[in-house]
């Protein structure tokens, strides 16, 4: 009884660990970014907790307009293809979960006289269009080295899959860091920001975390390095002045694409006959 009962607690564990993990990890990391900046120009640090004092503000605030549910039906997608990744099911379904939550965000956007992120909501179907495809070639990727889309495929692959997807797992992250930005909520004093920012952390845990697994076989040492690669991607940008990081990064996406094809490319050519 005790045999059939781990396999459902182990699963009920992860569920909670991906429910309690990304907000908590997200809000510390934010609250370390915001004292990293204030030491750098002198100032006051604020509390590491300000992340989740500003969240509770926002949530006491009333509702405007009916971008609050989409934003909610955005988070729900979000949990769920983080809640299937933990999991370890088949990668497919979790693409087109978080598909869908930024979709639902874009919906939210439109809903509203004024969209509730600061980019135009044109801006936003336009970053979701150039964004998505590139997790599909990431998944394509998959596939053609491990022959499915299952991630008992993943873990039986015999090195670690960064060796044979650097420019892939390059792209992810840079989709990562462009979505980060591109849903970033302007100055608001509506709860629909606080679940925005919610959602984006689960959103930010799925697509780190599928980055975490070209680093790591097992579940704990990709969710270890998708933490690391978090720190990073909040604290690299900090390290240089926000305008040369920025002038930096005004790259073309169709290099982001090249990267990827050259990739398959080399993927197909090493395990397809």
């Amino acid at each position: 009884m005790n045999a059939a009962f781990l396999p459902h607690f182990s699963s009920l564990g992860i569920i909670t660990l991906c429910l309690i993990v990304p907000p908590l990890i997200g809000g510390l990391v934010a609250g370390a970014g915001r004292i990293f900046d204030a030491k750098k120009q002198g100032m006051d640090a604020p509390s590491l907790l300000q992340p989740f004092q500003d969240f509770d503000a926002l949530w006491r605030n009333e509702a405007a307009g009916d971008s609050l549910s989409y934003v909610f039906m955005s988070m729900a997608f979000q949990v769920m293809a983080l809640v299937l990744l933990g999991l370890q099911k088949n990668l497919s379904p979790v693409l087109f979960l978080q598909a869908f939550g930024v979709l639902a965000l874009i919906m939210g956007g439109m809903a509203r006289p004024v969209p509730y992120f600061s980019l135009s909501v044109n801006h936003g179907l336009k970053a979701f269009l150039t964004h998505q495809p590139i997790l599909l070639l990431v998944a394509v990727g998959i596939f053609f080295a491990t022959g499915s889309f299952n991630f008992s495929a993943i873990k039986e692959y015999p090195r670690l899959m960064v060796i044979d997807f650097p420019l892939l797992c390059a792209a992810l992250l840079i989709v990562e860091y462009a979505n980060r930005n591109a849903i970033n909520a302007g100055a608001a004093s509506d709860p629909s920001l606080a679940v925005l920012k919610l959602a984006n952390c689960y959103r930010a845990g799925t697509l780190l975390l599928l980055a975490g697994f070209f680093f790591a076989h097992s579940l704990a040492g990709a969710a270890l390095a998708a933490i690391v690669l978090h720190v990073l991607l909040v604290l690299i940008p900090r390290a240089a002045a926000y305008e040369t990081w920025r002038r930096k990064t005004q790259w073309s996406w169709g290099y982001v694409y090249f990267g990827c094809g050259l990739n398959l490319i080399w993927i197909y050519i090493k395990y397809w006959p």
